[in-house]
């Protein structure tokens, strides 16, 4: 009896993990079958399916996906050009942007025509009109107390609860 239940517990730890090693398996290792059709295998058989899987569902790993070109040591061998090809190119575009700059510093920067009206107009340059003056507003602030002072003796009379004054 002892027996029985151990085996009964082995054959479930073994179906869980064929289980799961065959849901996170990547679709191009997966041989003979589909992915349906294994689960259904190892589930039915609950022993013979977990080791079918394990022998002969798996493909290898080099089947499972292709190197990223940063992770494949070839990668940087397959260039044909050599370190004193790529010096020389450097070089040559470092003269190239030089020449372009060289350019750019001796083009007169554009002017704004100054007739334009949606120009921006400079005071005091002749030829551009002055932007109109705006009056200027003196406000005594002993106005303001002065119309508060309604009794004469130099206070403010109570705010009688009027909103429009606040």
């Amino acid at each position: 009896m002892r027996w029985a239940i151990i085996g009964g517990i082995l054959a479930l730890v073994v179906t869980v993990y064929a289980l799961v090693d065959l849901t996170v398996t990547d679709d191009r290792r997966i041989r003979r079958l589909n992915r349906v059709l294994w689960v259904v295998l190892i589930v039915v058989l609950p022993v013979i399916g977990p080791i079918a899987w394990l022998a002969w569902g798996k493909g290898p790993r080099s089947d499972a996906r292709p190197m990223a070109p940063d992770d494949d040591p070839a990668f940087g061998r397959s260039s044909d050009v050599t370190d004193a090809e790529a010096d020389r190119r450097i070089a040559e575009l470092e003269q190239q942007l030089a020449a372009l700059d060289a350019e750019d510093a001796d083009r007169p920067t554009p002017v704004p025509p100054v007739s334009d009206p949606l120009a921006p107009t400079v005071p005091g340059t002749p030829g551009t009109p002055s932007p109109p003056s705006t009056p200027v507003i003196e406000v005594d602030p002993d106005a303001d107390a002065a119309a508060d002072d309604v009794d004469g003796s130099g206070r403010r009379s109570p705010d009688d609860g009027d909103g429009a004054r606040a």
